[in-house]
């Protein structure tokens, strides 16, 4: 390139950077993509200080709020340790310089350790409160067990309260305000441990009772005293019922089970226990008259109960429920459905003597259509029915069909190894020329196609 005939040292520094970068005139075309390139990187530049200007703002802002919170919180301590030990040593405390280091943050340190020693023993009074709480309401309801069931009712309502209050909230329900889970634990396991202990206790009372006056077999009411415990009793069970399935909300949250799958009212699940006890000691141990192919034995026994106890049940005890409740309910009707788990486990019992007997199922199955009928017709039950549910158990149903069909063949093929099965059944001479003939293999085979139908005309459509 020619030289610029110049000694200033921005002449010769700007000749030297030309020479060194610009050797020919083809190389100044270079220079317009560098300026764009410079332009750019100076627009990024200024972007990025715009955006770093705008972020020392908020910086600033945030800041600010930071200190205003500071000032806030401080003056909230200073106020609630005034209320500790007395009041402020300086009245214009709004004047006070809060920044780290000087005397009020050191005094706002101070205050800030004394409140969290103070809010900490708040804290552990409060779970000592409930503790004491429990332990009352625990000690309230063992206590009146057997002298005053009206004290331990109270006390079981307090104990779902409890619950409620400590455990079933969520924090935000609480007020932000949480329970350590072992203060949690223990209030849980304490109200169910009583409520357990209270419910077995007039359960046994109840039972007790029921017995003196000869449940489940002939009931006999001349005992006065009997009665009218088993009327507390009852009333007792009725009511911490009541007091359970109206609180069931708050057991859930609080992850106690005191229902237990039972669906009946209480005192009737008790009273079904002796019945579901006689039954199993009768025809599910190893006495005699558990046997499979006597399904007959136990449906009958059921049946026979339902004799005893019905009239007491309609009588008295519908009465007694009627007496305080706040809806209708078929005492006789519901406690019959108590006793179908009875029907169902003791054919599940027996279920694999029916598969390896079929033909078995074929008596079980005419012997609980008799039963439902009398449940029907006698008693106007209307719950559902366990011939049904038995007869869906395909297994069972393809062991009875299988059986059916092998006792069939053998039935017919013993009739045609017999001498003369083939012969007319009647004489020439009791019959018109044109009448039908028939063996004595048909005539046999037509009675086991009817003894089939019949043994099946059970079973529902």
């Amino acid at each position: 390139m020619t030289h610029i005939e110049t000694s200033s040292p921005e002449t010769v520094a700007l000749q030297q950077f030309l020479d060194n970068h610009f050797p020919s005139l083809e190389s100044l075309s270079l220079v317009e993509g560098l300026l764009r390139g410079e332009e750019e990187t100076k627009s990024t530049l200024e972007d990025e200080l715009r955006a770093a200007q705008t972020r020392e703002a908020e910086l600033e802002m945030e800041a600010s709020g930071i200190s205003e919170r500071i000032r806030a919180e401080s003056l909230k301590l200073i106020d609630i340790h005034s209320e500790i030990v007395g009041a402020s040593a300086d009245d214009d405390v709004s004047a006070w310089q809060f920044r780290e280091g000087t005397e009020t943050m050191e005094l706002v340190s101070k205050l800030a350790a004394e409140l969290q020693t103070y809010e900490r023993l708040q804290q552990s009074k409060d779970y000592i409160d409930i503790v004491v709480d429990v332990e009352k309401t625990v000690e309230q309801a063992k206590s009146g067990i057997s002298k005053d069931s009206q004290s331990v009712l109270v006390a079981c309502t307090h104990a779902i309260e409890l619950l409620a209050k400590h455990v079933a909230l969520s924090d935000v329900d609480r007020g932000h305000v949480t329970r350590p889970s072992h203060l949690c634990s223990y209030i849980t396991q304490s109200v169910q441990s009583m409520w357990e202990e209270v419910e077995m206790a007039a359960g046994a009372s109840q039972s007790e009772s029921l017995t003196r006056i000869g449940w489940p077999g002939k009931m006999d009411m001349s005992s006065t005293s009997d009665v009218v415990k088993f009327d507390s009793s009852f009333s007792m069970l009725l009511n911490l019922d009541r007091i359970m399935r109206g609180a069931q909300q708050t057991l859930d949250q609080s992850g106690i089970d005191l229902c237990k799958g039972r669906f009946s009212p209480l005192p009737l699940e008790y009273m079904a226990r002796a019945v579901d006890i006689r039954m199993r000691y009768h025809f599910e141990s190893s006495r005699d008259t558990n046997r499979a192919d006597k399904s007959e034995w136990w449906l009958s026994q059921i049946l026979s109960t339902l004799r005893n106890i019905v009239p007491f049940l309609e009588a008295h005890v519908q009465w007694l429920y009627d007496a305080t409740a706040t809806e209708h309910l078929d005492i006789r009707n519901q406690f019959i459905l108590l006793l179908l788990p009875i029907v169902r486990r003791k054919l599940l019992h027996d279920r694999s003597q029916y598969l390896a007997a079929g033909m078995i199922v074929s008596s079980v199955v005419r012997e609980l259509a008799d039963f439902e009928h009398t449940l029907q017709e006698v008693y106007f039950f209307d719950g559902p029915s366990v011939l049904d549910e038995f007869l869906s158990d395909s297994t069972v149903f393809s062991a009875w069909v299988e059986a059916e069909r092998t006792s069939a063949m053998k039935a017919y093929m013993d009739t045609v190894a017999e001498p003369g099965a083939f012969d007319p059944v009647y004489d020439g001479d009791v019959l018109d020329a044109d009448d039908a003939r028939p063996s004595r293999v048909s005539e046999r085979a037509v009675l086991l196609v009817e003894d089939i139908a019949e043994r099946y005309s059970v079973v529902p459509s």
